[in-house]
């Protein structure tokens, strides 16, 4: 289990002690106040556990990653242990399971869960459209559904996110999901050999990839292709009996959170010189885009302007109930629910700040 502590510096820059054994990546953040004067001692802090539904190996959970190496926790109270699973379905479980406090998932994979009655509630929205791209290379480029019809296309794994977003999109445009063979690969940099042989039309990353894909390869085609046509909002949820029997976490949860990320999203007239500079001089986090200085900051310049906040006027991490319904209704016309439900009943803004 790897742990960490970290402590506010200059701003908030994170002093580490990290022990690494076999099992689950596990991440500590505990409080040291003996600097600032506001600070909240160790022994005040809140514990729970955050569950993420893959590896913090990704500027996706890079609010997540900010919370705990810059100190916005300990500001609110609390001690986090983020701790990856397999999946969306057992960060579900997890929670539903009181294993974990809170977690994140997109809306393809919890809405289903949603209708057939699992006990969760959306309490925000951290991410309001989808970072999935289709890298292919310039010779048989993929930009748009109908370039998959008939060809082969790579994914993490079949039947999860990729896969459904992806059918969704063809059945949004009329293609033939049958038409699409789909094959499990490793969603890196070095997979892209396979399209450069031919063996892949193209294959399903996420935006750090793609990022450092184009960086890396002056033949590589990136293009959300038609994934982005079904909202995708990505949101964090806990359990009906958590937001009873503890109402206050969950909100200062949410804080630190908005916190994280709108000290990201002001960072960025700064080119994220101290974002960069906080997570690096941690130690908690290592892959390669946080590494590659392009594509860190054009990864972050897409989070901070388009995924973490529209055009809607909806307050960072606030749930847009509408924008939540037509994501319910582009499930349920793609077969993937049965449609005729409340979705608005299945989520809440009380706790969001």
């Amino acid at each position: 289990m790897f742990t960490a502590k970290t402590r506010r510096p200059r701003r908030r820059m994170a002093q580490v002690a990290a022990a690494l054994s076999a099992g689950a990546l596990a991440l500590s953040a505990c409080s040291s106040s003996d600097d600032d004067e506001g600070d909240v001692a160790a022994g005040d802090l809140t514990p729970i556990t955050v569950v993420t539904f893959l590896p913090l190996e990704s500027f996706t959970f890079a609010p997540e990653m900010m919370a705990y190496s810059g100190g916005f926790f300990e500001d609110h109270g609390l001690d986090v242990t983020l701790e990856p699973v397999q999946g969306t379905a057992a960060a579900i479980q997890a929670v539903v399971g009181d294993a974990a406090f809170i977690t994140r998932a997109s809306t393809i994979d919890i809405l289903p869960a949603m209708e057939d009655g699992q006990p969760i509630v959306g309490v925000g929205t951290m991410a309001r459209q989808t970072n999935l791209r289709i890298a292919s290379s310039q010779d048989d480029a993929v930009e748009g559904t109908a370039d998959m019809e008939g060809t082969t296309i790579g994914m993490g794994s079949i039947g999860g996110t990729s896969e459904r977003a992806l059918d969704l999109a063809l059945h949004h445009d009329g293609v033939d999901p049958g038409s699409v063979e789909r094959q499990a690969v490793p969603v890196t940099a070095a997979t892209f050999e396979l399209v450069r042989r031919g063996e892949l039309a193209g294959y399903i990353v996420s935006l750090d990839t793609a990022l450092t894909l184009e960086d890396q390869n002056d033949d590589a085609v990136v293009s959300p292709a038609g994934l982005d046509v079904t909202p995708d909002l990505q949101l964090y949820f806990t359990t009906p009996d958590t937001i009873e029997s503890d109402p206050e976490t969950v909100e200062a949860f949410l804080a630190a959170m908005t916190d994280a990320a709108e000290f990201m999203v002001e960072d960025r007239e700064n080119n994220f010189d101290e974002t960069l500079q906080i997570l690096r001089d941690s130690g908690d986090w290592d892959f390669p885009a946080l590494s590659d200085d392009d594509a860190a900051r054009a990864a972050l310049e897409v989070y901070t302007t388009q995924t973490w906040m529209d055009d809607s006027g909806t307050p960072m991490m606030h749930n847009d109930p509408d924008r939540f319904a037509e994501a319910y209704d582009a499930l349920a016309a793609g077969g993937l629910l049965e449609g005729g439900a409340d979705p608005q009943e299945w989520i809440t803004n009380d706790y969001v700040p």
